[in-house]
């Protein structure tokens, strides 16, 4: 009789663990699914709102106005604090401008976008290097949103919470984590209006400037010509599982300076770049990381070279990939 008391017991216990696996398996698909609606809204939905962009100790306000119902989506984000910037999008080109005073950047939208979320693969294809959850419910900007976390398997990536519009399935709050949970950047709105078509002029920039192509290298804006095609001299070793490549391209930022070869790679939501450039005579190398909010950065110098790397990853993986970069074969 005790054996059998034992047996149902273990029966019991592992029908109760098959229920509840069954329950997780169903709250995930259903997260999984909330945020696969959650990227088509980004695209598709018109709407028009303030929101506030924290990281750091540092605050922002920017208004942005989409437009996804007609043949082209558009886009147009306004700073309302600090210096004049606008950003403009259509399509994949993007092109931020600044003051009459100040230079123009164009070019193609990077991966990693919060409120704007765009994940490059399906949460489904996510799912072996993160876990994604229904949380609880909140209120964002007055409506009603529910909250998905994404929590990444390893420790070499960050976790995310999404607030998710229960009405249209819109972004409405964005939080990337710490390896501790403790917030490293914030977006959220604060007023929203959604359903909306905005008109072609309030999609216009209201600034003027000087109009030239440039890109982002150590957190510096420099001007740019058409990228440089051919094969790289150089490769990156190491990156955490499911990182793939996305960019491999030369760029020559002015005559008196050296080519910078710039990689990109992503695993489909967090995305990293390289930067590789031939140091000068006169030169003065980086060595060394800083950070800004979720942003960490590490250079170092290698075969009289200045390597790069930029990401939205823990410090300890972005020095990890950078340690990773070497030539392929002797300059």
């Amino acid at each position: 009789m005790t054996g059998y008391r034992l047996g149902r017991s273990s029966a019991t216990l592992v029908a109760c663990w098959m229920v509840c696996a069954a329950a997780m398996a169903l709250e995930n698909d259903t997260a999984v699914a909330r945020v696969q609606r959650m990227i088509v809204a980004a695209k598709s939905l018109d709407y028009d709102g303030v929101f506030i962009y924290q990281h750091a100790h540092t605050l922002n306000t920017l208004r942005v106005i989409h437009r996804g119902s007609g043949e082209a989506e558009r886009e147009r984000i306004i700073s309302l604090s600090g210096p004049s910037r606008e950003v403009i999008r259509e399509g994949h080109r993007v092109t931020v401008k600044f003051a009459a005073d100040h230079a123009v950047l164009v070019e193609e939208q990077q991966p990693g976008e919060r409120l704007n979320f765009a994940l490059l693969d399906s949460p489904d294809s996510l799912s072996t290097r993160y876990q994604f959850q229904l949380e609880n419910t909140d209120r964002i900007a007055g409506r009603a949103a529910q909250v998905v976390g994404i929590s990444a398997r390893s420790a070499d990536r960050y976790a995310y919470r999404l607030w998710i519009d229960e009405a249209s399935d819109l972004l409405l709050k964005c939080v990337i984590l710490d390896l501790n949970g403790q917030t490293l950047e914030a977006e959220q709105f604060a007023v929203v209006t959604i359903g909306v078509p905005p008109t072609d002029e309030s999609l216009k920039s209201e600034l003027t400037g000087n109009n030239f192509d440039e890109y982002v290298h150590e957190g510096e804006l420099i001007p740019s010509v058409t990228p440089i095609s051919g094969p790289s001299n150089w490769r990156v070793a190491w990156l955490p599982i499911g990182f793939a490549q996305h960019r491999d391209q030369t760029r020559q930022p002015s005559a008196s300076r050296q080519p910078v070869r710039h990689f990109v790679y992503s695993d489909g939501l967090a995305a990293v770049s390289v930067f590789i450039e031939k140091l000068g005579g006169d030169a003065s190398p980086l060595i060394g990381d800083s950070n800004l909010g979720a942003v960490n950065i590490f250079s170092r110098t290698l075969a009289g070279h200045q390597i790069t790397v930029v990401g939205q990853m823990p410090l300890a993986t972005i020095r990890q990939i950078a340690a990773s970069v070497a030539p392929q074969t002797p300059e």
